[in-house]
């Protein structure tokens, strides 16, 4: 279930901390160091959710940037704190929804590194919803782990969109 970031202040920047000296993160953090979650005062231009369960324990944290002029939203934040959840997954689901549905967006980008695990899933994502990998930026950022990572750019247009 998707709730406001901001009622779980506290948990989700314990759980954020948690994650800094794990390489597993590594990619959420995207570079050589991590940072406390920003949280937003409002909700204009930066959504941030988390995910919790049915009683109430934060299994991770969405947050993306809107363009209402472009009706665009991007510069995702995904970090699942229980991984391979299928609740998480569900409510990241959710989130790209209703984005097209609540929301009236008429595009959804993101990225991944192009070695993050996670990034089968994006491909099996736009695959199966529509969307298309759009960019492959090449040693783009450096990460904890002291190489440079190339990425993976996505995006999804409301007219592409299956859901």
């Amino acid at each position: 279930m998707l709730k406001p970031a901001q009622l779980y202040k506290d948990e989700l920047q314990k759980r954020n901390i948690e994650t800094w000296y794990d390489q597993r993160y590594m990619y959420y953090h995207s570079g050589t160091g991590a940072y406390d979650i920003q949280f937003a005062d409002n909700n204009c231009d930066k959504h941030q959710f988390v995910s919790v369960d049915k009683d109430d324990n934060v299994l991770g944290y969405i947050s993306y940037k809107i363009d209402w002029c472009a009706l665009n939203a991007d510069n995702f934040g995904i970090i699942s704190y229980d991984m391979g959840n299928v609740e998480f997954a569900k409510d990241c689901y959710k989130v790209v929804c209703d984005l097209f549905e609540k929301y009236h967006m008429n595009r959804v980008g993101w990225f991944a590194f192009a070695d993050n695990p996670a990034i089968r899933g994006y491909r099996s994502f736009i695959k199966k919803h529509g969307g298309r990998e759009c960019a492959y930026l090449r040693q783009i950022s450096k990460l904890t782990d002291g190489n440079l990572h190339d990425a993976v750019e996505f995006e999804i247009l409301a007219e592409e969109f299956i859901r």
